[in-house]
């Protein structure tokens, strides 16, 4: 039987780019075509031109032909780089007003109409003309450009050698970073920050936020997943994390099962950064529980009694004018606001002439009982001290010191290296004001208008504050040797330290792994000779270190300055952004989504600029520019 012949293989033509200009022949490949239309390859081997034509014809090549000419048409109505020599500050200044807007916690309805009146108002400006951005515009800015291009900075600091230009045999350390977080709800929907704190000596301490994210769950293990994965995510190593800080709930730092625990599995040196604002606030707290008054409900009961009538009010400033002393408003105390009690004590105090006599005025059957039991004893206008008087002026002169305290915790600039001297001058304090039963003088002088017993018993009262506080402070701050705070003290910079005391710092740390001790010591006597004028400097640590490190070649000590100040000393930076959150998410925009509000706090946290620094700033960024003219910034084209 004969054999049918067989078919000869067709293979690219040449001359098929001049009838079919989409067509161009695939290296190495011979019986393949590419088209530049679908962007993809199909064979020819079989039909030869006939298989061209046959995919020119196909549904999806005529689908994206319709595409291409319909985007060309649309060429006429956007800038064009290389036609418009100006559209680069016209996108430079479409940013600049966005983050305007964020800045400023402005509306995206703010910015559409502030931009079409731009052109009105500045007619013979050729940028003006031709900014466009409304709100969907503004709000993929945010989302897409801004807030990426903020994490991507702090990523590249944290991945930059803290010294730069070493010798081939020598290696820096990229920047230790501490890790915060935390949880608070919207509505039903729990969100938690990532917040990473570091320092190098060219850009000094900075606190940025990483990541803003929803989870319904809040166990230890679903936290610490969370944490680990999106530094993960991001490329930064878990052993480089120097310290976790969160509240001081038991889900954060249990002895067996906790975040923390987790953390320390992860990476053995990982520090235990408690929250430091957090135990002075309660030991305040505890201490005011014990007195015989509870101010607690004194400061809000007279702040309730004011704040829901205007009627009330006004009667009060007649008293005020009345007494010949200038109107106050009365503040609230909110239990979770660490700053918030001495002011309404303050506030109460100065204005006592004023709201003894109103509340008098109203009489038995009008004054609120908790606080006519307080007020009632000078109903027969004898002008006597009331009880209430003399604890107001013993909590305003005594609350201020755990108020200064916690004001110097919560600064940004704070460092673990001062803890232990704050600490330890706040319990001397406490103890010699006990030793000495020293309330005030304003206090000792009221005291001494009372009965003998009585006054006895107000002076037992004070007296079991400052136990109830020192025996609270004692238990929850430690201050033995056995403290790492106090080993590292000798780096604040208040004086000169030795080098015994530097590698004391060292072995505390748990960082000898990560240095070279007989290099540090090398690298410590080369900054010897500045450390006396670093010293008598007026400045905060950070700044400190940062003068005496800059510009020398001295990685090892700079990682240990590296991880010593990236270690938080509160959790203010997490709660400072809640505190965004809340005024971002309001009851006008409670439509936002996560991402938008996540993306408002990392440009408003990660970007340090001033509006008119940051023009300046954009215009220089090209991939920034190409970013917001792109239309990738826009979801429903990101995804087709």
């Amino acid at each position: 039987m004969e054999t049918a012949a067989k078919k000869r293989k067709c293979c690219y033509n040449k001359d098929w780019e001049s009838t079919y200009l989409w067509v161009k022949p695939i290296q190495g490949s011979s019986d393949r075509v590419f088209c530049n239309v679908c962007q993809t390859d199909f064979s020819v081997s079989h039909g030869g031109e006939y298989d061209v034509k046959r995919h020119r014809k196909s549904a999806s090549h005529t689908k994206r032909v319709a595409q291409k000419e319909a985007s060309q048409s649309m060429d006429m109505f956007l800038l064009k780089p290389k036609q418009d020599s100006n559209i680069d500050k016209v996108t430079a200044a479409e940013i600049t007003s966005v983050y305007h807007t964020v800045q400023h916690s402005q509306s995206y309805r703010s910015e559409d109409c502030g931009n079409k009146l731009t052109s009105i108002l500045f007619p013979d400006s050729e940028i003006a003309k031709k900014m466009s951005c409304g709100r969907t515009k503004a709000a993929s800015i945010v989302t897409d450009v801004l807030a990426p291009a903020s994490v991507e900075i702090c990523l590249g600091e944290l991945k930059t050698p803290v010294v730069q230009d070493l010798p081939s045999d020598k290696k820096a350390h990229t920047p230790f970073f501490s890790v915060a977080s935390d949880s608070s709800n919207h509505g039903k929907t729990k969100l938690f920050p990532l917040s990473l704190r570091y320092w190098t000596p060219e850009l000094g301490l900075k606190n940025k936020i990483l990541d803003f994210y929803e989870d319904s769950h809040e166990s230890a293990a679903t936290i610490h997943q969370q944490i680990t994965s999106r530094l993960e995510e991001h490329g930064l190593q878990l052993d480089m994390i120097s310290a976790y800080t969160a509240d001081n709930a038991s889900v954060n730092y249990g002895k067996n099962n906790s975040v923390f625990q987790k953390l320390k599995a992860d990476n053995s040196g990982i520090i235990k950064a408690n929250c430091m604002a957090h135990i002075v606030h309660n030991c305040a707290k505890h201490a005011g529980d014990r007195l015989n008054i509870d101010i607690d409900l004194v400061v809000n009961k007279i702040f309730s009694h004011f704040s829901v009538s205007a009627q009330r009010t006004e009667a009060l400033k007649a008293v005020f004018s009345f007494v010949e002393e200038d109107y106050h408003v009365v503040l609230r105390h909110v239990p979770t606001r660490w700053l918030s009690l001495w002011p309404a004590v303050q506030r109460l105090h100065e204005s006592w002439a004023a709201i003894k006599s109103y509340f008098l005025s109203l009489g038995e059957n009008q004054c609120p009982k908790a606080l006519w039991q307080l007020f009632k004893m000078d109903q027969d206008g004898e002008g006597q001290p009331l009880e209430l008087q003399a604890y107001l002026a013993f909590l305003k002169n005594t609350l201020k010191i755990f108020h200064d305290v916690v004001l110097l915790l919560e600064g940004q600039d704070g460092t673990v290296c001062e803890i232990y001297d704050l600490m330890l001058t706040l319990k001397t304090k406490l103890q010699q004001r006990q030793m000495d039963s020293f309330f005030g003088m304003e206090t000792t002088a009221l005291i001494q208008q009372f009965p003998e017993q009585r006054a006895e018993t107000i002076k037992q009262d004070f007296s079991n504050f400052y136990k109830a506080a020192l025996n609270y402070l004692e238990k929850w701050y430690d201050f033995t040797d056995n403290n790492y705070q106090k080993n590292v003290a000798c780096l604040a910079l208040k004086s000169k330290f030795t080098f015994l005391q530097l590698s004391a710092a060292v072995e505390v740390l748990q960082i000898e792994r990560k240095v070279d001790m007989d290099e540090l010591y090398e690298e410590y006597c080369v900054t010897l000779p500045q450390q006396q004028e670093i010293v008598e400097r007026r400045a905060s640590v950070a700044e400190k270190w940062s003068v005496l490190l800059k510009g020398t070649k001295t990685p090892n000590l700079t990682a240990v300055a590296s991880f010593l100040i990236s270690i938080p000393i509160t959790n203010a930076a997490v709660e400072r952004m809640f505190s965004l959150m809340t005024a971002a998410w309001t009851v006008q925009r409670n439509h936002c989504s996560v991402e938008l509000i996540k993306s408002e706090i990392q440009v408003k946290t990660n970007f340090e600029y001033s509006c008119k620094e940051f023009y300046s700033y954009a215009l220089k960024q090209k991939a920034l520019l190409e970013a917001a003219r792109s239309s990738k910034k826009y979801k429903a084209k990101r995804n087709t």
